[in-house]
């Protein structure tokens, strides 16, 4: 009788062990995987990339999705503020914004899922907000697939 417990409570694990495994590895294909060089030092979200080279993983188009990036100083997550489908041509690529001595990512295109994401500029400290609504340039960054 112990050994017919003992058998039923190993195959109850191994087939609770096989369904998380499984689980796990379908959570974590990505939607899209790419590379791509920044010339110079930006702000993406609340993250501080050197300029350097990058790949990273996008889990979800949508506007939950979350860019992992791995760079020079090690991975950061980055949250998505907005998703949009448009077509922008055949090209993926970030569009760099330059405000007042800063530099921020505002959006990233994927031309192979149609989408835009979008993100928040960096708050600027209040003494600089003057300074701020200056002159605005963007630079596109191109992106490679992975």
């Amino acid at each position: 009788m112990k050994t017919k417990f003992t058998r039923i409570i190993a195959i109850a694990t191994f087939g609770l062990i096989a369904i998380c495994a499984s689980a796990s590895s379908a959570s974590a294909q990505n939607v899209f995987q790419g590379k791509f060089t920044l010339p110079n030092d930006v702000r993406w979200a609340n993250a501080t990339l050197p300029a350097g080279d990058y790949t990273f993983s996008l889990s979800s188009a949508t506007m939950s999705g979350r860019v992992f990036l791995q760079g020079p100083n090690g991975g950061a997550f980055i949250l998505t503020s907005m998703a949009d489908t448009r077509n922008e041509g055949d090209s993926s690529k970030l569009t760099i914004e330059h405000r007042g001595g800063i530099s921020f990512v505002r959006s990233m295109y994927l031309a192979d899922l149609g989408v835009e994401l979008t993100y928040r500029a960096p708050k600027t400290p209040k003494k600089d907000v003057e300074l701020a609504k200056g002159p605005v340039s963007t630079e596109q960054v191109l992106i490679a697939k992975k």
